[in-house]
């Protein structure tokens, strides 16, 4: 009886707990990188307005809606079924949280290019436009290290710097296995052909080397892009290089 009494406890916290509460957690754990409004509903089910600070400006998600998925307690997880919709962007995935970790299970995101641009700054005078595609069957991570995959692909990519569109569809494979995570870029079709290995290291250190080089009768007018890129090699192909930190 007095387990089951606790239960029923819990379950009316839950219940009780209104939307608010969330959103001043939020603004707790990233102050002055997360604002949440118009909260409305419980820690149960609920809904809010969100603004995240990036490197570039503000990211604006209209509506961010949360579920509560009871099933998960039982594994020490508190796991909220979540859906976003913002300014050219919407996605869903499951967000939990254990005793140390964070994890994301069945991600699946997609907007315009020109949405992210926040998130990458010195891609903002490049006015990127296209589809943007992003899954993960399943992330989680800590302070130190994370696990998982992640796949992103931007389809019919397009640069103001460039006539030549679309340049091509490309797709970002991420691995992590407790280290720094393996990035692999591949080109699916186009004119403009990528090819990069590189790792990342959270939060922000970058490397990556590749190469890039044009075919097709598109190939010339990529030239002036393509000298941007990097030096040109002996076979006609840029080297890429990337060291960010």
């Amino acid at each position: 009886m007095t387990a089951l009494g606790v239960a029923a406890y819990l379950v009316f916290l839950v219940l009780a707990t209104p939307a608010s509460f969330i959103a001043a957690r939020a603004r707790a754990a990233a102050p002055g990188k997360i604002e949440m409004s118009e909260a409305k509903g419980s820690l149960w089910s609920g809904a809010a307005r969100a603004r995240i600070a990036a490197p570039g400006g503000h990211l604006i998600f209209e509506r961010i809606e949360w579920k509560l998925v009871p099933a998960r307690l039982i594994a020490g997880r508190i796991a909220f079924d979540v859906r976003a919709v913002g300014h050219g962007l919407a996605g869903h995935a499951q967000l939990a949280r254990g005793f140390s970790r964070w994890e994301l299970r069945d991600v699946a995101a997609s907007g315009e290019a020109e949405a992210l641009i926040p998130l990458a700054p010195m891609a903002a005078a490049w006015r990127p436009e296209g589809t943007l595609a992003i899954s993960s069957p399943a992330l989680d991570w800590d302070d130190h290290d994370a696990r998982g995959d992640l796949r992103a692909e931007w389809k019919d990519a397009a640069l103001s710097i460039s006539g030549v569109r679309p340049l091509g569809t490309y797709r970002l494979d991420a691995h992590a296995e407790g280290g720094p995570a393996k990035l692999t870029l591949a080109t699916l079709d186009g004119p403009l052909r990528i090819s990069a290995q590189g790792a990342f290291t959270p939060p922000s250190t970058l490397t990556a080397s590749g190469e890039a080089r044009a075919e097709g009768p598109n190939a010339k007018a990529l030239e002036p892009l393509l000298d941007l890129m990097g030096p040109r090699r002996p076979d006609g192909a840029r080297a890429l290089e990337i060291r960010m930190h």
